[in-house]
This record gives C-alpha cells, sequence and structure tokens, in this order.
C-alpha cells in the first residue's frame, strides 16, 4: 500500500468500500430471492393441495377423484391414497417421487418435503365430515425453474458487481487525477519558482479550499526561503567585501616586505607564505562574490565555456611550475555553450585546477566534452585520488587533506549550483572532479 501513489490509494480505497458493499448487497439480494422463491413454492403447492383436495368425493363412504375439464394439469403431479392404496397418480413420475408420496400417504397433518433439491412433495390428510381421515392427496411441484431463476440472479449480480467495479475504478481514477492535476501543476510551479523565480506568488486570495489553502501555504513558504536566501546572499556579499580590503593590504604589505633586499632566507620565506595564503583567501572571497552576485540577480548568460577554461588554466600556471606539474587542455572537437556567467565558470573551475596541481605527480588533464544533459569540464591528475574516502565527504566545508582552509571544492559546488550545474568527484583512478553546466553544442 505504501508504494501506492496517492491516486492509486485513493482508488484502492474506493474500489475496496463498493466491493464490499456489493458483496454485502449481492449477499443479502440473493438470500431474500431464495426465500421468495422457496416461499412462491410452498405457495403453489398449497394451492394445488387445496384444488386437488377441492376435486375429492367422499360420498358412498369411499374416496373417488372428480375429472373436470381442465383436471389434467392438476392431476400431472398429484397422488391420492385411500387407505393406504393410490386411487390416482400421474402419468409420468420418478421412481423417487412415487416412493416419497407413498410413505407420506399416511400423515395426519400437512407435510412437506424436499427430495434432492429438485423436487418437493407436500402432502394433504382428506377428511370426512365427521373429521375421520379418509386419505391422502399428495402433490408434486419441481424445484429446478426455481433454482435455475437462483443461478441466473447469482451470476448476474457477480457480472454487474464486477462491471461496477471497473467502472468505479476508471471514474474514482480519472477524477482523482483531475483533483490531483491543479496541486501537480502547483508543486510543479511552486519548485521551480524556488530555483529560478523566488519572487513569484500564486496569489489565489484568502484560503478557501484545499487549493486555496495549499496556495497560501505555497505563497508563504516561499516568501520565507526568498527573505532567508536574500538574507544569506547579502551577508556573503558584505562578509567577503569586507574582507577583500584588509586582504589586499596584507598582500601589498607581503609583496613590498619581499622586495627588500636585506631580508633574511627565513622572513622571506614566511612573507612567501603570507602572500601564498592571502592569494588563495582573495580567490576564495572572490568566490563568495560570484557567486552571491550569481544567485542575488538570477541573470542567466550564456558563452563559450573555453575562454573561461583557458583563464582558470592561467591563474595556477605559475604554481603549476613551481611544482613541475604540466597542465594539458583537450579542446572539444565542435563549439560549445554553457548557460553560466564566464566568471562563475572561471571561478568554479578555478579550485579544481588548483586542487589537480596539489596533488598531481606530472600532469593535469582537462577535457571540455559535451554530453546529454549539458557540458562537462572533467579535470583529472595522475595523484594518489580519493584513496577510497567518499567522493562527497571533499565538499564538506574545511576538509582539506593538505593544511588548506578546505573551502575550494564547496565553493566550486556552490558557483556551480548557483547556475543550474553541480560538481561531482569521481572514485576512480586518480583524482578527477567534473564542473558539470547546463548548455550544449552550439547552433
Amino acid at each position: 500500500m505504501s508504494r501506492l501513489t496517492l491516486r492509486g490509494r485513493v482508488t484502492l480505497a474506493a474500489v475496496l468500500v463498493l466491493a464490499a458493499g456489493l458483496a454485502g448487497l449481492a449477499v443479502l439480494f440473493n438470500v431474500l430471492l431464495a426465500n421468495s422463491l422457496d416461499s412462491d413454492a410452498s405457495a403453489v403447492l398449497r394451492n394445488r393441495a387445496a384444488a386437488q383436495v377441492a376435486t375429492i368425493d367422499l360420498s358412498h363412504g369411499g374416496v373417488r377423484a372428480v375429472e373436470g375439464p381442465n383436471d389434467a394439469a392438476l392431476d400431472r403431479d398429484a397422488w391420492v391414497f385411500a387407505d393406504g392404496r393410490v386411487v390416482e397418480k400421474p402419468a409420468v413420475a420418478s421412481a423417487a417421487a412415487t416412493r416419497a408420496a407413498g410413505e407420506l400417504a399416511a400423515v395426519t397433518r400437512p407435510t412437506d418435503r424436499t427430495l434432492d433439491q429438485n423436487i418437493r412433495l407436500r402432502a394433504v390428510p382428506v377428511r370426512g365430515r365427521d373429521g375421520a381421515r379418509r386419505g391422502t392427496v399428495v402433490v408434486a411441484v419441481s424445484l429446478v425453474p426455481y433454482e435455475h431463476i437462483r443461478h441466473i440472479a447469482l451470476v448476474g449480480t457477480a457480472i454487474l458487481s464486477l462491471l461496477l467495479l471497473v467502472a468505479t475504478a476508471i471514474a474514482v481514477r480519472w477524477s482523482v487525477r483531475s483533483a490531483l492535476r491543479p496541486i501537480a501543476e502547483m508543486t510543479a510551479r511552486a519548485a521551480d519558482w524556488s530555483e529560478h523565480d523566488l519572487h513569484r506568488r500564486f496569489h489565489l486570495g484568502p484560503p478557501r479550499d484545499e487549493l486555496t489553502t495549499l496556495a497560501a501555504t505555497f505563497d508563504g513558504l516561499l516568501r520565507r526561503i526568498e527573505a532567508v536566501l536574500r538574507h544569506e546572499q547579502r551577508f556573503s556579499a558584505e562578509l567577503a567585501h569586507e574582507l577583500r580590503t584588509p586582504l589586499t593590504g596584507l598582500r601589498g604589505e607581503s609583496e613590498l616586505a619581499l622586495l627588500r633586499p636585506e631580508l633574511d632566507a627565513e622572513s622571506r620565506t614566511a612573507f612567501e607564505r603570507v602572500l601564498e595564503s592571502s592569494r588563495r583567501m582573495e580567490s576564495v572571497i572572490e568566490a563568495l562574490l560570484a557567486s552571491a552576485r550569481a544567485e542575488l540577480t538570477g541573470a542567466a548568460r550564456s558563452c563559450d565555456p573555453l575562454p573561461a577554461v583557458r583563464e582558470a588554466i592561467g591563474a595556477v600556471e605559475n604554481v603549476a611550475r613551481s611544482r613541475d606539474v604540466e597542465v594539458q587542455l583537450a579542446e572539444p572537437l565542435s563549439s560549445l555553450v554553457v548557460d553560466a556567467d564566464p566568471a562563475v565558470v572561471t571561478r568554479a573551475l578555478y579550485p579544481l585546477l588548483e586542487n589537480g596541481v596539489r596533488h598531481a605527480r606530472h600532469s593535469v588533464h582537462i577535457a571540455v566534452l559535451p554530453d546529454d544533459d549539458g557540458v562537462t569540464v572533467a579535470v583529472s591528475d595522475d595523484g594518489p585520488g580519493l584513496q577510497g574516502r567518499d567522493p562527497d565527504s571533499v565538499f564538506a566545508p574545511g576538509m582539506s587533506s593538505s593544511g588548506g582552509a578546505g573551502l575550494g571544492l564547496p565553493l566550486a559546488r556552490r558557483l556551480a549550483r548557483s547556475c543550474g550545474g553541480d560538481v561531482v568527484a569521481e572514485a576512480n583512478g586518480g583524482g578527477r572532479f567534473d564542473l558539470r553546466l547546463p548548455g550544449g553544442v552550439a547552433g
């Protein structure tokens, strides 16, 4: 039951309830019909027995059946007994019926007997004016027509119930689908608006029924999500902007210090580390600003990804050269376009390249490939790879295997998702990260 959809559960519940009701009605109808047919058969026997008794002549001390002009049908299934002998009997009768009629010849009161659910007999004693029993009249009626009617009624109710169940299932399923269609449309719109147009609302007015209540709930939810997201975006943008100024000053002071010829080797190494750390933090802040701007404006822009990829490669060339790591780019065979700002593509790709250069032994390969869902920029290196770790664990903020801040990969994923893409880690040999962006082959 839990695996069924809401439409399936409602349809199944309606069919089960109707099936139980129809089964009860069918049983009740067939029981009442059986009782009615049984009563009809008994009434026919009573009337036939009374008519047969009315034809008996008890004059002259004997028992004699007086034949009338229309008594052929009456005598067809009737026996008349006097003093244990048969005075009159039907021309054609089964041996079982004849034997049962003989057994009923001595009854002292009206008696009914049914033979194998096929024939019912009724024996009525014939009494004279003095009340003494003078003989017995036994009449029979075939129950086959009544059983046939019962069988037809049983089969008919079963077929009718089945047809009603099928028709009800179709009607209920169609009705539930029609009733749920506005809810499905509202859900799809709310999901789309939550990603692209948080300012959109249904505006169906005050809640009047289930649909307007759901619309009001969605409106309130979208309003709260928009408020929280805008607060987060503003906070990220303001924080990044506030941090960029002191970092720029720190970087400038470090560069000035490195220009002094009298600086000793130990201090020079320390200032170089400070300069490298400031550059990394500046890259993180620029990524935060790009993400905040992309999410805040929501403006979609298309571009050729290759220039953005080359710009990101240029940003890591010095580090790669100092580590003796070769960075290779495999350009696509056809022109591609991605639905993202070039700055966002560069900022999302830079942490992946920096990570590859930091962990590679000799080389980092970048491939720009079209796929079914868009464009993939694959960054692979010949380093140790994930070494059995969960691919998603490397995107947790603060996770770093090289002593860094552990913010590069999470920021790359956030930037990619801000334009409808994603960043995923592959657990194959070596290290590989895929930057997936919406887009395709340029038309």
